[in-house]
């Protein structure tokens, strides 16, 4: 048996920063994906390897029963501290022998999803399998590179114990979405929840006050996705907004306020049919938040080289995720004399350029003989 699954990447379109603070927020979409591909095999052992972490590991299916750990809560098995410890001092397992943060935190999701779907579905049976993972996404550059990796491997594994259908059932996404959240904690502590909805559902979500207030259909809005290969780190960045706002509380409030509002008119004009009026008031409101963002200190010297380069070429450009680096999206123009080409060369001497689109759908899954 031959299974393949896809999960996309996202893009927040507007609201970061605002989020933390109960304000909405528009998360979307990117026809880059993750890719899973399991196969079944006679060997008892399950093997996972990682192509874009350059890793790979096998596990015997008794190493595996030894990671019983805490009982599911209804239909799933919470991410908890007790979990995690028992994961990665599991001596059976011989786990973390010098790979990378990024790698460690991986295996321990595929752990946490293998074992807890199969104990929780499949009476602690683990089927013998090679799973293969590879993704389009950058890591750590606000892609929702994590959320994706769970969504494919939270459908995997529940699609291999029987538990869903690969046709995936509107219940069957609502189950991949909730473990898919469980593995986020594990990368990012507290999650808000908005990446996982996205690369499980696809198109658009509308986010606001913790939970997912409407979902969109949206496909083949053109960007360009620039990554300025600069790290940053989401925990400070939210920190220093915070102290910003104790500083200020009237001025960041009012930023946060003004923040909201573009997300809900942007939301209002996603919803309508008119494309050439939508995306000249889509650019109006990108170019407002890209000030926005910048006031409460979370812009970065080369997200403003790359909002002036787009504003040279009429297109509209804004940080997408946490800022201080990471990713910016340009709006490009539905204009037959503009060039992408031309704008993509100048972008690309000092950034990574995708040109990609924004909607599309959201994680699936075909069988191969």
């Amino acid at each position: 048996m031959k299974i393949e699954i896809t999960s996309p990447g996202k893009a927040i379109l507007h609201g970061e920063h605002a989020v933390v603070y109960g304000k909405a927020a528009i998360a979307v979409s990117l026809n880059l994906k993750t890719s899973l591909l399991l196969m079944s095999h006679d060997e008892e052992k399950v093997v996972i390897e990682l192509k874009n972490l350059a890793l790979k590991k096998e596990f015997d299916i008794n190493e595996l029963n030894a990671l019983s750990c805490s009982e599911s809560v209804g239909d799933i098995l919470p991410a908890t501290d007790e979990m995690f410890k028992k994961i990665s001092e599991s001596n059976e397992l011989n786990l973390f022998q010098g790979e990378t943060e990024s790698q460690k935190l991986a295996i321990t999701v595929f752990l946490y999803l293998w074992t807890g779907i199969s104990k929780s579905y499949n009476a602690g049976s683990f089927t013998p399998c090679n799973i293969t993972v590879d993704s389009e996404l950058s890591i750590g550059s606000g892609m929702g590179s994590s959320a994706s990796f769970s969504v494919c491997l939270s459908t995997a594994a529940l699609v291999h114990c029987g538990r869903i259908t690969p046709h995936l059932l509107p219940e069957d996404k609502q189950l991949i979405n909730k473990w898919a959240y469980e593995a986020e904690k594990i990368f990012h502590g507290k999650p808000s929840g908005i990446d996982n909805t996205v690369c499980t559902y696809g198109g658009a979500v509308l986010f606001e006050n913790g939970a997912v207030v409407e979902m969109l259909e949206l496909y083949d809005i053109p960007i360009l996705l620039v990554d300025t290969k600069v790290p940053r780190n989401t925990k400070v960045l939210v920190t220093n907004v915070k102290a910003k706002k104790e500083k200020y509380p009237q001025i960041i409030v009012s930023i946060m306020d003004a923040i909201d509002a573009i997300s809900k008119e942007c939301w209002s004009i996603l919803k309508k049919n008119s494309t050439l009026e939508k995306m000249e008031k889509l650019q109006e409101l990108m170019i407002m938040n890209h000030h926005l963002l910048n006031c409460i200190g979370v812009g970065h010297k080369d997200l403003s080289k790359i909002h002036d380069i787009a504003e040279k070429h009429c297109c509209a450009s804004k940080l997408t995720g946490a800022g201080g680096g990471g990713c910016a999206i340009i709006l490009l123009p539905l204009n037959e004399n503009f060039s992408v080409d031309v704008l993509k060369q100048e972008l690309s001497q000092d950034f990574s350029v995708w040109d990609i689109c924004l909607g599309g759908s959201g994680v699936e899954v075909k069988f191969h003989n």
